[in-house]
C-alpha cells in the first residue's frame, strides 16, 4: 500500500478544514441565537411597497411622480433630465446639471417622492464630469 506524501496530507487537511468551517457558519446561521426570528420571518410574506394610496406603484407611475416633483422646480424643469424605471420602487436619474448644488437639489426632490425606495443617481456636473481630452492624437505617433 502506498503511503501518502506529506503535501497530499496537507492539501486534504486544508480542504477538510475549509469545508468544516463553511459548514459551521451555515449551521450557525440556522441554529444560532437569532434562529427563532429567522425561522419566524421565513413564513411571513413580504408586503408590497405602497404609494400614498396603499397599492404598489408601477414603475411608470413612479417615474411620473418623480418627474412631477422635478418639474415643480423651475431650474430643474429647464434641464433635460431623463428618468428611467430601474425595477420595482427604483428610478434612475440621468442628465447633465450646471453645478453640484443643482445635482443635490434634484436628488433630494426625487428621493422625497412617496413610494420611491431607491434612486440611482447618474447625474453629471458640467465642467467636472466631462470626459478627458486625449493627451495626443494617436495618428501622430511613430511606429
Amino acid at each position: 500500500m502506498r503511503r501518502p506524501a506529506s503535501s497530499e496530507l496537507l492539501a486534504w487537511a486544508l480542504v477538510g478544514a475549509t469545508v468544516g468551517a463553511a459548514a459551521g457558519f451555515v449551521v450557525g446561521e440556522f441554529f444560532g441565537p437569532m434562529a427563532r426570528q429567522h425561522v419566524r420571518r421565513m413564513g411571513t410574506p413580504v408586503p408590497p411597497r405602497a404609494g400614498g394610496d396603499g397599492a404598489a406603484l408601477k414603475p411608470r407611475e413612479l417615474v411620473r411622480r418623480v418627474r412631477a416633483a422635478l418639474d415643480a422646480d423651475p431650474e430643474l424643469k429647464a434641464l433635460e433630465l431623463e428618468l428611467l424605471p430601474a425595477g420595482r420602487g427604483a428610478v434612475e436619474l440621468h442628465g447633465w446639471v450646471p453645478s453640484r448644488a443643482v445635482r443635490t437639489r434634484a436628488v433630494r426632490l426625487a428621493r422625497a417622492v412617496p413610494g420611491l425606495d431607491a434612486l440611482v443617481n447618474c447625474l453629471l456636473v458640467d465642467g467636472e464630469d466631462d470626459p478627458l481630452a486625449p493627451a495626443s492624437d494617436l495618428a501622430d505617433q511613430t511606429a
